[in-house]
């Protein structure tokens, strides 16, 4: 990536990132919110934020399995550690953590930051297929909720179960297939200039290998379970903290209608969601569930706050510990 690219990319983050700060917060009564965050028993943070990170040790374990592949034997603790680097490094500049820690894993265990990025898209498209079940399982069940994004659509409900089929469809079709849609880059590949093709070769070769996991068909029962148990923990790490805000009438299917604005709110460009989820979240809570400004603010805050704050800390630990420089990583980053 040319240097000019990658600062545009930090200065259209920020001005995202204050954009939805100011949509989420302009109005509001900071005082009444900072008194009502204070309020909360420690212990539901702390209770929350081990939640969290166990929610991350599910999917350390799941791109280990991702991983066997390239290479075997790898340790949970490396896997781990580079997992939290990289989604720490998102909370400072969008998308740049799946390069990162491919390349923190890949320093350790001497494979190519190709291969392990290729295992990361495999586990983007893992995150898709959940999100497309999330999304039509709330629209089977409550499609009401789902009309807030798409209103253009009333009266025609019906075209959302049908997205929301077709995302489903094809994002396993995408996982299952990954290797041969890289096979048949590698083809065209060919007609690059005959200068660059032994490089674009040796990285389509890595990246087909690692996407040799979306084949071995003996891990599909383990890898479908972790991927539910993950998403689940999302499910309740959004909807325990009703119980603190006394939005005791909302349900677990609730909770999976947040996440469906939570998984939007992560398309945008921002940190780890700073701006676009407080915005996206209170919107939900204030237009589908009638919750009003002041306890939909408290809660989107105290809820960013241990999505945030948990890989921010443990990998901010990790690259201490493992003496990995910061600007080792932006510099991996950028050449990229």
């Amino acid at each position: 990536m040319k240097k000019g690219s990658f600062y545009i990319r930090i200065a259209v983050s920020l001005l995202l990132t204050l954009l939805f700060i100011w949509i989420a917060f302009r109005e509001k009564d900071l005082g009444e919110l900072t008194n009502t965050m204070l309020r909360q028993p420690l212990i539901w943070f702390v209770g929350l934020f081990a939640l969290h990170t166990f929610s991350h040790l599910l999917r350390a374990i799941r791109w280990k399995i991702l991983i066997e592949p390239v290479k075997k034997d790898i340790s949970l603790h490396a896997a781990f550690s580079s997992l939290m680097i990289g989604f720490m490094i998102n909370g400072i500049l969008p998308r740049a953590g799946e390069l990162v820690r491919s390349y923190v894993l890949g320093k350790k265990e001497h494979i190519p930051t190709s291969a392990l990025l290729s295992t990361v898209i495999l586990e983007r498209l893992l995150d898709f297929i959940s999100f497309a079940t999330v999304l039509l399982t709330v629209v089977i069940l409550n499609v009401e909720s789902i009309m807030l994004w798409f209103p253009f659509l009333s009266g025609t409900e019906w075209v959302l179960y049908i997205i929301a089929s077709f995302l489903f469809i094809l994002f396993i079709t995408l996982f299952l297939t990954s290797g041969i849609v890289f096979s048949f880059v590698k083809k065209i590949s060919a007609l690059a200039p005959s200068a660059s093709r032994k490089k674009i070769d040796g990285i389509m070769d890595s990246f087909i290998h690692g996407f040799q996991a979306s084949t071995e068909q003996k891990n599909y029962g383990i890898i479908a379970l972790l991927t539910f148990s993950i998403w689940f923990t999302y499910i309740v790490l959004l909807y325990l903290p009703f119980r603190l805000f006394g939005m005791t009438d909302l349900t677990m299917l609730s909770a999976a209608t947040l996440q469906i604005s939570s998984g939007i709110a992560s398309a945008m460009p921002t940190p780890n969601g700073i701006g676009s989820y407080h915005s996206f979240i209170a919107i939900t809570l204030e237009q589908v569930f009638h919750i009003n400004e002041s306890t939909a603010l408290a809660y989107v805050v105290y809820t960013h706050a241990i999505l945030y704050l948990c890989p921010l800390l443990i990998g901010s630990g990790y690259l201490l510990k493992e003496n990995i420089r910061f600007s080792e990583l932006m510099k991996a980053n950028r050449e990229e």
